[in-house]
């Protein structure tokens, strides 16, 4: 259920914009795709906490997958602080974007124009990653964890 319900969240994105206009191309940026997962992988880092996330996305995904009721609770505890940090380097790029436009600002040049529609479509597109990420990824994986420590604790 978790593959089909990620799948359609992926496909109705994907649906969106096209029917807005845009082609997916546009969406990818990768100084916005870093300035969000590097954080996540700093953080996994500093905590070591690798074996946790390794444990809790194969038991989100493998529903046969078995785990110890600690390291499920760990694991879900994990991704809802993944959530959290995602959301703060959406924020952080989006600043960062932000302060780049603002500082190439020059509209008597002709480029100015669009380093400014560069620099605030990179300052979206974090948002949009980290929302993405939050929503399509972290979020369904801690109710998935949390779902099913709460049906075997009924068993």
């Amino acid at each position: 259920m978790f593959k089909l319900g990620f799948a359609i969240f992926l496909v109705t994105i994907m649906i969106t914009i096209i029917i807005l206009g845009g082609t997916p191309i546009h969406y990818i940026d990768p100084a916005s795709i870093m300035i969000i997962l590097l954080p996540l992988v700093a953080v996994l880092t500093a905590t070591r906490s690798f074996r946790v996330f390794l444990c809790g996305w194969r038991a989100a995904w493998n529903p046969r997958e078995e785990i110890t009721e600690e390291m499920r609770g760990q694991a879900a505890s994990l991704f809802r602080f993944l959530s959290k940090i995602a959301m703060m380097a959406g924020v952080l790029g989006t600043l960062i974007s932000l302060i780049n436009m603002l500082m190439n600002l020059d509209f008597a040049d002709e480029g100015g124009i669009a380093a400014l529609s560069i620099n605030l479509a990179a300052s979206l597109l974090t948002v949009f990653y980290s929302m993405v990420l939050i929503a399509a990824v972290f979020e369904p994986i801690v109710f998935v964890l949390k779902k099913r420590s709460a049906k075997r604790e009924r068993e």
